[in-house]
């Protein structure tokens, strides 16, 4: 029987997974974090008219229970979707799962059948809520149609770790003990801001905000006119911590060179002002969630790069600072199509978790041989 082994970070970026079949080749998938109710009709149209064949992870819909739903770039080019930050991330996981599992059953010819070990990562706030995923994520795998195609799959083992848990169990060297530190995780998202308390090898407290790049986001576009959300994201990421002119100017619409130059230095602006404000809240939250006599703290994700410098500065008191740089060279040597996207740092979280995962199924096979 076919296996499939999955793990998923269904972030407010981009929804990431890294999986393998039965051999053990570690393979990423990626979507737009989009998901959107729409009529079946609308798919219909959509199936009808489409001309050409793109990827199933560019082209996904799923129907469950009734509800039909576009998810990833389908719902954000084809239906205008959202990122819907205000809902909870394990509402949304429930079709984004749905979707990546029925791409990668499209992908490699996976049958109806297939068994499925999933780890997924969860806010903290919302890791509580762990037990009651796993339900309905198993129900749900068992039988939904994936772009009109009948899917089940039986999910033999399911993992979930809150947002941080990733790097913290392959971030680190195997060397290095957790039984006498005090660590901090620090996991800095396009949504969230996720911290995790480690003392003396144990869990002791996490905390969620939403305190993440979309702040900031959400602070230019109060202040500019007419700009979209996902470009001025990745114009804000290339423009860098000088915020140049140049890497705004596909951001500006207007063809008249003199109220082009106003728009862009407005943008400008309203960056540099946005970045101060948020970095202000974010670190004055940080001060008072991490302890002064932490001995380790892990940064991991996309904002916490933005703010590297910053970072630095704020926890120079700490003697170990550490940014999984190890993990983020696995990553860029491993899987060279995402070299250029800047995304290694954004995957640390992930692909811990996927290694995580793929050790506690060998640990379940061998239990269930000894049997």
């Amino acid at each position: 029987m076919s296996q499939l082994t999955l793990a998923v970070d269904p972030g407010g970026s981009f929804l990431k997974g890294f999986y393998t079949l039965e051999s053990f080749q570690p393979q990423l998938i990626l979507f737009e974090p989009e998901v959107a109710v729409v009529p079946f009709e609308s798919l219909e149209a959509y199936e009808e008219a489409k001309i050409g064949q793109s990827s199933p992870e560019n082209s996904a819909w799923i129907e469950y229970h009734g509800k039909f739903q576009a998810v990833g770039f389908l719902a954000r080019k084809r239906f205008n979707a959202d990122l819907q930050l205000q809902r909870r991330k394990f509402e949304l996981a429930l079709p984004k799962v749905l979707a990546m599992v029925g791409a990668i059953a499209e992908k490699h010819n996976l049958p109806n059948g297939t068994s499925i070990n999933l780890g997924i990562l969860l806010p903290w706030g919302e890791y509580q809520d762990r037990a009651l995923f796993q339900k309905l994520i198993t129900k749900a795998l068992a039988d939904y149609k994936f772009r009109g195609h009948e899917k089940s799959f039986s999910l033999d083992l399911f993992i979930c770790l809150p947002e941080g848990g990733g790097v913290l169990t392959r971030g680190r060297s195997p060397s290095d003990s957790l039984k006498d530190l005090t660590i901090t995780v620090i996991m800095l998202g396009y949504r969230d801001t996720s911290i995790l308390l480690i003392e003396r090898g144990e869990m002791s407290k996490g905390k969620t905000e939403p305190l993440g790049f979309s702040k900031m986001i959400d602070s230019v576009m109060a202040q500019t006119s007419g700009l979209n959300q996902h470009q001025l994201t990745a114009a804000i990421c290339k423009a860098g911590k000088n915020v140049s002119p140049k890497m705004l100017e596909e951001l500006a619409s207007s063809l008249d060179s003199t109220y082009r130059d106003y728009e862009i230095n407005t943008i400008r602006k309203a960056i540099i002002n946005s970045r101060q404000e948020y970095w202000m809240m974010l670190s004055n939250w940080l001060k008072l969630q991490v302890p002064r006599d932490v001995d380790e703290v892990i940064l991991s994700g996309g904002t916490a790069h933005y703010f590297r410098s910053q970072l630095n500065h704020l926890f120079s008191h700490v003697s170990s600072i550490n940014w999984c740089e190890n993990l983020e060279t696995q990553i860029s040597q491993n899987f060279a199509q995402i070299a250029n996207k800047s995304l290694n740092y954004r995957l640390t979280d992930v692909y811990g978790l996927f290694f995580f995962l793929c050790g506690s199924s060998m640990r379940q096979n061998k239990v269930k041989l000894s049997v």
